[in-house]
């Protein structure tokens, strides 16, 4: 059964001299990647084949999440509206699921959010 995903390395930095990976994220072709605990900044790139990094690409903003506009190599803080449920998130330690809701308090001070996860088991 062939994959219909891609998967794009995401690292992140807080100085831009040592890097670490938050993981791979798995999108379908020309999706946005939405990402948690990101931090000041952020790099990219095909998984496979492997392609050059996008970035260093600085945080736009203080808010929780962060877009990537992964064709685009565009980042982007935002809350999450209705336009980006279903989206994959991707979690500090490369786990990524699927948003589903998503609603913060209107002074931004709190926010309740949830994923949906998905496998399917492989050939051992």
């Amino acid at each position: 059964m062939s994959n219909p995903h891609e998967a794009w390395s995401v690292e992140t930095s807080r100085d831009g001299e040592r890097w670490r990976s938050l993981g791979k994220g798995w999108v379908f072709p020309g999706e946005p990647l939405l990402v948690h605990g990101a931090s000041s900044l952020i790099r990219f790139r095909r998984s496979e084949p492997k392609g050059d990094w996008v970035g260093p690409l600085e945080r736009t903003a203080d808010l929780p999440m962060t877009l990537l506009e992964l064709e685009a190599g565009r980042r982007s803080e935002l809350w999450p509206g209705e336009e980006h449920l279903g989206l994959p998130v991707l979690l500090p330690g490369g786990e990524v699921g699927r948003l589903v809701s998503f609603e913060h308090s209107p002074d931004g001070t709190r926010w309740t959010w949830s994923l949906r996860f998905e496998g399917e088991a492989s050939d051992r």
